[in-house]
């Protein structure tokens, strides 16, 4: 569902389970993401990070990297 932004209702039709247990299983997806990865990379940025990230981008021509990072695109 968030690799490809489907709704709970394809994920029913496709892996035969329910909307009820899709949510579920989101919810806790995305918990332990959150609570594993928190420290490291769920940080607000410093400018010395969004520095360096510009830097990488223009490096390797990936230009408005940070607006899809933050969904500012």
């Amino acid at each position: 569902m968030l690799a490809y932004g489907i709704l709970t209702n394809c994920a029913d039709e496709y892996l035969k389970i329910g909307k009820g247990t899709s949510m579920e299983c989101m919810k806790n997806f995305t918990s332990k993401v959150i609570q594993v990865f928190r420290e490291e990379y769920l940080r607000k940025s410093t400018q010395a990070n969004v520095d360096r990230l510009l830097q990488v981008a223009k490096v390797h021509d990936f230009l408005g990297m940070l607006g899809s990072i933050d969904c500012m695109h």
